[in-house]
């Protein structure tokens, strides 16, 4: 979620909220004449507990709508929005209910548990000011993070096809190559051919028999580019160790294949050094992602973990506070 302006009737809702919970806390008339100042016990107490409660729960829901998307109980920026700036509100109100006094062991594990709540959510936010404009530059071809291994896969089979059409096969070496002699014009080829058409017995084209057909590629000079796949690309697409993984040094590696291939395989090598780059994309974009999320690792369960202690502290409380 970016800051910008659509945040502005949020922000000051909650402004204007913590500023009447201020006021009501100062006002207390049950602090004034308690000897130990305020507490969460008194009426005032009790409805800032109740109020950061029930903003809890309304933070929650956020992750059981994210799991139905189909519920359509308003827009996901409308709720993201509540749940960032009605989430930091309910810190203050905490701080209030408690009379900003750190309590027994459970209350100052409720404050722990607050603290890393906040922390971990001012974190994710801050990140996603920043990183999404990175990815927006460094990954041009940006795509959903679902489909980022399903791509990586694709672009293995693509670089290995595009190897066989122009190199033959990857386990036998290409042709060697030499100059083509000029093509012998159509009219006198058939003149010169005792037989152009195959027998009616042999049905096999004459691709099949050793003669290239007018739609094949030419073969010969792509041993290089063949090696070059089984030495670097191979190991590159399949997640090992390659050189390729550094832009720079796939840029000279592409370069010098260029000046080892004849003209007709240069295809071939833009189509693989193509496929590369879009690699390093996608591979940059999962690290970008991975980061971009690793806030909720913490944020999620823990926000969990606070909302269960947080009915146990209001059972016990409420039970003590009867007797």
């Amino acid at each position: 979620m970016l800051l910008d302006r659509k945040q502005t009737a949020w922000v000051s809702f909650s402004v204007l909220a913590g500023a009447a919970a201020a006021v009501a806390y100062l006002f207390d008339p049950e602090a004034r004449l308690n000897a130990n100042g305020h507490e969460g016990s008194s009426w005032v107490g009790l409805a800032l507990g109740v109020a950061a409660l029930a903003i809890m729960l309304f933070c929650s829901a956020l992750s059981l709508k994210r799991k139905v998307p189909h519920w359509r109980l308003g827009r996901a920026q409308t709720w993201l929005r509540g749940h960032v700036w009605l989430g930091l509100l309910s810190v203050w109100l905490i701080a209030l209910h408690s009379g900003f006094k750190t309590g027994g062991a459970l209350t100052q594990w409720l404050w722990v548990l607050v603290a890393l709540v906040s922390v971990s959510a001012v974190f994710g936010l801050t990140l996603q000011q920043f990183i999404p404009r990175l990815m927006l530059h460094s990954v041009p071809g940006e795509t959903l993070a679902q489909q980022i291994q399903r791509q990586l896969n694709n672009l293995r089979d693509f670089a290995e096809q595009t190897v066989i059409t122009y190199a033959g096969s990857l386990d036998t070496p290409a042709p060697e190559w030499e100059p083509v002699p000029s093509p012998v014009p159509a009219a006198t080829a058939d003149a010169a051919a005792p037989n152009p058409q195959p027998a009616p017995s042999d049905p096999a084209p004459a691709s099949a028999k050793g003669q290239k057909s007018e739609t094949s590629v030419n073969t010969a000079g792509a041993e290089p580019l063949r090696r070059f796949y089984i030495e670097h690309a191979r190991a590159y697409f399949a997640g090992e160790e390659s050189p390729l993984h550094s832009s720079r040094t796939a840029e000279s590696l592409f370069t010098a294949l260029r000046t080892m291939t004849p003209a007709h395989v240069h295809q071939a090598v833009d189509d693989l050094e193509f496929l590369c780059e879009r690699r390093r994309q996608l591979i940059r974009q999962r690290a970008l992602h991975r980061v971009l999320c690793s806030w909720l690792i913490i944020h999620v369960p823990v926000s969990w973990l606070l909302l269960v202690l947080v009915f146990i502290h209001a059972v016990f409380a409420l039970k003590f506070s009867s007797r």
